[in-house]
């Protein structure tokens, strides 16, 4: 029997129950998922190659049934939308309705609608240099404390989260670091999740959550004319403006920077990770203009999209509240249902060589949602990708213009908290460019 293998009552229950109502359910055993994924990240192609792109397995709390295919994952979203719900956070005590991703039906329409009135791209990314500012400052940091031989990988994950959280403050909120209430809103989030993504909300972030949202209400009635100007240029004072931001949607703001600053210092260091494997792909980062590196064709631009394809973007959770039949399989309520994002962008019929980093793929090519999806496929798809991106283009090109890269013990990916991480150690030593022209 495998490692983490088992025979477990609820699978037996899943099987027994097809059988009563003469239903198959999807092939599977009675493996752990969960862990044999941690064990190997191939697993589930291995899977899908011996049972096909829908099949079953066990995880911790529940039944899973993976699908693998973007068209047939759309498909399954959109033949039973209403049985479905998402995999987040229940921040109901704290905001009434609770996390727009939990939302369905009018009222996620209703905040949906409201949320992307103010992401106004343009609007956002008036004040760009003060994002370059935030980069090339933490960057600079980081490289007066280390040296050729020694690089903290808790240092440069450090730095990493402080770009990320920093970043998301001013693109929010409109309040830069050398604001006084910068550094409140730090402490709040810094409380709210110390040692990263806290997902069983408690009393800690009860408390951090109303010190964050009390800031917030005072800088929305500071009469400060500069402080007012960059607040204007935020996704809160676009909603401000347009007279939508109420409780549900300030308090999905502050959780959206929260797991934002998360899941972007992640990207950030895949990033980094590849930058180091890649040092001519560095180079020709380093030889566009910032104006270059801004457009959709640039090879910044294409660095992202790769990493989010080779690492970044992984699956998404739905939970099954009735039973429900597709492709002529039983899944049950209660099912825990995965929608393969990594296995699909690995498709070689996709992607050639789809296990080799290269940017080059999504210069030559564009791929439309049944091929490429990393940041979602539903009506629930992520409203800050773009905004996502450009972050990253800004992250990518301080490193890149100012730097070179030395990997330092960098190995197998492994599987964090939430996400697959590049090696636990690794980290990088910051070398500055004497052809730098930035």
């Amino acid at each position: 029997m495998k490692v983490g293998q088992s025979s477990t009552p609820k699978f037996s229950y899943v099987r027994l129950k097809a059988a009563c109502l003469r239903r198959r359910p999807p092939p599977g055993d009675a493996g752990n998922i969960e862990e044999l994924e941690r064990e190997d990240r191939y697993y589930l192609l291995h899977q899908a190659s011996q049972l096909g792109p829908v099949f079953s397995g066990q995880g911790t709390e529940r039944s899973w049934v993976c699908i693998i295919g973007l068209a047939r994952c759309r498909r399954f979203l959109q033949a039973h939308a209403k049985n479905l719900h998402g995999y987040m956070h229940d921040l109901e005590p704290m905001v009434p309705g609770g996390a727009l991703r939990r939302m369905e039906g009018e009222i996620h329409r209703k905040y949906r609608k409201a949320l992307l009135s103010g992401i106004q791209f343009d609007a956002l990314f008036l004040e760009d240099q003060a994002l370059h500012d935030i980069v090339s400052g933490a960057l600079a940091r980081y490289e007066g404390s280390t040296s050729q031989e020694h690089s903290s990988a808790h240092s440069y994950i450090d730095t990493l989260n402080e770009i990320a959280t920093a970043s998301l403050i001013r693109v929010f909120f409109g309040v830069g670091t050398g604001q006084p209430l910068f550094n409140s809103l730090l402490r709040g989030y810094q409380k709210l999740g110390p040692f990263g993504l806290v997902w069983n909300i408690g009393t800690q972030q009860t408390i951090a959550f109303a010190e964050i949202r009390k800031a917030l209400l005072g800088l929305m009635s500071d009469s400060d004319d500069e402080q007012k100007r960059h607040f204007d240029n935020s996704i809160a004072g676009k909603l401000a403006a347009n007279h939508v931001l109420d409780d549900t949607l300030l308090g999905n703001l502050i959780y959206m920077v929260e797991m934002g600053r998360y899941d972007l210092a992640g990207l950030f260091r895949w990033l980094s990770r590849y930058g180091a494997a890649h040092p001519h792909h560095l180079d020709r980062l380093a030889s566009e203009s910032r104006e270059q590196a801004k457009r959709q064709d640039s090879f910044a631009h294409s660095f992202v999209l790769e990493t989010l394809r080779t690492d970044k973007s992984e699956r998404l959770t739905r939970i099954v509240e009735r039973d429900l039949l597709f492709e002529g399989y039983l899944i049950p309520r209660d099912a825990y249902v995965r929608l393969c994002l990594w296995e699909a962008h690995h498709e070689p019929e996709t992607f050639v060589k789809p296990f080799d980093f290269n940017p080059e793929r999504f210069m030559r090519a564009s791929y439309g949602l049944d091929q490429f999806a990393p940041f979602g496929l539903d009506h629930h798809l992520c409203p800050l990708a773009d905004i996502s991106i450009r972050l990253c283009v800004v992250f990518l090109w301080q490193l890149a213009t100012r730097y070179r890269l030395q990997g330092v013990a960098d190995g197998l990916p492994v599987r964090g908290a939430y996400h697959w991480e590049p090696a636990l150690d690794f980290s990088v030593v910051l070398q500055r460019r004497s052809d730098r022209s930035a």
